[in-house]
């Protein structure tokens, strides 16, 4: 792998982990009891849907590390969800 592929790839992980932090942010929001202040959709009832995308997602994203179902992992997945919102948090 090239020096330019390389520096590339680590865009797209940090790129990709900022996402994660930012989605996880959000789901802590909407868990706090609504949504992130000045955002789109803030107060219209999105929420849930949204919520629900992000647990998803973060359920998915568990399943490449553990092979239970999905049903069986989704409390997990919330919980390394909560834990990422805390580590976004205390980045600042």
């Amino acid at each position: 792998m090239s020096d330019h592929n390389g520096v590339l790839m680590m865009q797209r992980l940090v790129l990709a982990g900022t996402l994660g932090m930012a989605m996880a942010r959000k789901a802590a929001a909407i868990l706090d009891g609504g949504s992130c202040p000045g955002e789109p959709g803030a107060g219209q009832g999105t929420d849930g849907a949204v919520l629900r995308a992000i647990l998803d997602a973060a359920n998915e994203c568990l399943g490449h590390f553990d092979d239970r179902p999905p049903g069986e992992r989704w409390c997990d997945a919330l919980l390394h969800l909560l834990d990422l919102a805390a580590f976004a948090a205390d980045l600042g």
